[in-house]
């Protein structure tokens, strides 16, 4: 009997060691693997924390250097362009506070005077062939002929009647009747750019004609109220790029004014023939 219970305690003992046998190969049997495990996870978290998620906002910093010296061009291309956009505006808003002001030296500072002359004489010459039908009926070649015959008494009235200070009183408030003997008219005086209204006035009739060339319109006699002035009696006022600023070259003379100097123009050679 104890043979049979010292072999059944013996059989249970081998069975319970078989048992632990295989637990302790299933799951103790690789230190070295779990080991590496725990490295590998480590790392990964220590990884997780120095690179952080990507978002949309990396690719800023992320882009090539190349895309990235491109948009700096570009931005700096964009800026450029806005600049010279707003430059004429800037200008002629200058221009308009010294005519109003008064400032006749800075209103001569700001204008090309041999490039405005020109510009008075080849409106007076224009509109002198224009009103006499003998000038109209002439050839090209014969009207260029007219046309320097008439140069001398063109300079000689533009000496008279559109003196720098007759048009710089022309574009100021107080007007210009009384300086050039009321043939320039009453007046043209730019919006006053110093309050809103003539500030918003001044851009809407004011604009590129050109890639240098920029113009402003001006109502005629009545002011800047006067919104019944038609084209052909308004004033203009165009500027061209000078150096880093802009200047006044052309005063475009409305048509009745353009006519008082056609007609005084053929006075005047009329009596010299």
């Amino acid at each position: 009997m104890n043979d049979g219970t010292g072999h059944g305690h013996d059989a249970l003992l081998s069975r319970t060691g078989a048992g632990s046998g295989q637990k302790t190969g299933s799951h103790f049997s690789h230190p070295a693997r779990h080991r590496r495990s725990g490295v590998s996870a480590l790392k990964g978290a220590q990884m997780a924390r120095v690179i952080p998620d990507r978002n949309d906002d990396d690719d800023e910093f992320d882009a090539p250097p190349s895309r990235r010296r491109w948009r700096l061009l570009l931005g700096l291309l964009a800026a450029v362009l806005v600049g010279y956009w707003l430059s004429p505006y800037v200008g002629a808003a200058r221009f308009a506070l010294a005519a109003n002001a008064g400032a006749t030296g800075e209103v001569l500072a700001r204008t090309d005077l041999p490039a405005l002359r020109v510009s008075f004489a080849r409106q007076i010459v224009r509109a002198y062939i224009a009103r006499h039908p003998q000038a109209r009926g002439l050839d090209p070649f014969a009207r260029q002929v007219v046309a320097g015959v008439a140069t001398g008494y063109v300079d000689a009235l533009i000496a008279e009647h559109l003196t720098p200070e007759a048009i710089a009183a022309l574009l100021s408030a107080r007007g210009a009747g009384a300086q050039a003997g009321g043939l320039l008219g009453s007046g043209a005086a730019p919006p006053r750019p110093d309050d809103l209204a003539g500030a918003w006035e001044l851009f809407l009739n004011s604009g590129f004609d050109g890639l240098t060339s920029f113009v402003v319109t001006i109502p005629g006699q009545g002011g800047a109220a006067d919104q019944g002035a038609t084209e052909q009696e308004r004033y203009r006022l165009r500027f061209g790029l000078s150096g880093l600023g802009w200047k006044l070259r052309a005063l475009e003379l409305p048509q009745g004014v353009l006519a008082r100097l056609a007609d005084e123009l053929k006075s005047r050679s009329d009596r010299g023939s």
